[in-house]
């Protein structure tokens, strides 16, 4: 490559790697004892029961990677790419899998099966200006994942995770998604139609038609993240613009479970006015609006697709212009240093325009529990903006 003015560096790399996961609750092969006291002939006396079952086979969770990738700078390094292909297998996955209940426990800890993770990481950066008055740095990260079960114990038996309005709201299923939602399909809305060719009841009549077998109706696991960074320099001013986005995933709204299917008792979205089966419009997915004047007044709550959106987003991460003083002019003060700043952090986030909630990067599972971008009134990412100096004497 010697004399070569357009390639300034060209690096082929390649690595593997076998790490364990320690992030786990410690005595999980244990059958802990719990303590403590229970009302026995009107006093209280000492009790002591078997928490979990023991399982002295546990291991740690084991994840083999390697990656092969290549680096190139081009044009003294103004202009540099970095990609790498990727492949990612834990094995011994570690879940809290059902048991029969005849044994007094829901669950048991076990390493159950594996995971396969492999994609693309791609950084690119780039000098696009630079001389005495201005200068203009980017760097572009993107990555690109497909996730899939591959084992589940020994029957490869569907895992059914996060049980909440309907039943569960996720499904492990070798060969899908790790993060998979689970529910019905919804067909739309019965309506008098119905009724006449035998199909509903009278009763039936403006509620949510939807499929009798419950199936995959998305994942919370993007497809592609990445983020897009800018750094400009005018003179004394200084500006920096950080994007990042995310596409190719769902979120599961289970908001809608009190907006959208228990309006009568609850706030709701715009497009139940608009929407809403009333005779007329038999293709609706909105059902009927009904009088509530106790309980639910019969209205059907479940899980179904209409509750999924499209989670792919841009957000602006931050927002900052600053300015730094000449030196020259701040000795006369007694500093060496001072530069004001402000920053704006969060301000803007563009969604699909499906999502109705507020920020589709949340959940309100926990962690833990394989229920990413499972969210039901999670409170948002905070907008701050702030103002700041920096002084040195």
């Amino acid at each position: 490559m010697k004399g070569n003015e357009s390639i300034s560096n060209l690096k082929f790399h390649t690595s593997y790697g076998l790490t364990g996961n320690s992030e786990i609750d410690p005595y999980g092969s244990l059958a802990i004892v719990e303590a403590g006291t229970v009302l026995l002939n009107g006093n209280r006396a000492p009790s002591s029961y078997v928490r979990a079952i023991a399982n002295p086979d546990l291991k740690w969770e084991r994840t083999a990677q390697y990656d092969v990738g290549v680096e190139l700078g081009l044009f003294q390094n103004r202009l540099n790419f970095d990609v790498s292909f990727y492949h990612k297998k834990t094995t011994d996955l570690l879940l809290a899998a059902p048991v029969p209940t005849a044994t007094g426990f829901s669950t048991v800890m076990k390493n159950i099966g594996s995971v396969q993770n492999q994609g693309l990481d791609m950084m690119i950066t780039g000098t696009l200006v630079d001389n005495d008055n201005f200068s203009w740095k980017s760097s572009v990260n993107m990555n690109y994942n497909k996730n899939k079960v591959l084992k589940l114990g020994e029957n490869n038996a569907d895992i059914l995770m996060n049980n909440w309005v309907g039943g569960a709201n996720s499904v492990i299923r070798v060969g899908e998604n790790l993060n998979s939602f689970y529910g019905y399909r919804r067909l739309g809305v019965y309506t008098q139609e119905d009724v006449d060719a035998g199909n509903a009841t009278l009763s039936q009549v403006g509620r949510a038609k939807r499929t009798t077998e419950k199936e995959i109706i998305g994942k919370g696991i993007p497809d592609w993240t990445g983020s897009f960074i800018n750094n400009l320099k005018y003179k004394n001013f200084d500006f920096t613009l950080d994007l990042q986005f995310v596409k190719g995933v769902e979120v599961m709204q289970q908001f809608y479970h009190s907006t959208y299917d228990r309006f009568g008792i609850t706030n709701g979205l715009k497009e139940i006015l608009t929407d809403a089966y009333n005779g007329t419009n038999p293709n609706t997915m909105q059902q009927a609006i009904y009088l509530t004047n106790g309980g639910h007044a019969g209205q059907d709550t479940n899980v179904d697709d209409s509750w999924v959106a499209d989670g792919s987003y841009i957000r602006v991460n931050l927002i900052q212009l600053g300015y730094t003083f000449n030196p020259d002019v701040l000795k006369r003060v007694g500093m060496s240093n001072l530069r004001i700043y402000a920053n704006a952090n969060n301000p803007f986030l563009f969604t699909s325009s499906d999502f109705k909630g507020y920020d589709p990067e949340s959940t309100s599972q926990g962690t833990g529990n394989f229920g990413q971008n499972m969210t039901f009134f999670a409170y948002p990412r905070a907008k701050t903006f702030s103002l700041g100096v920096n002084v040195t004497f």
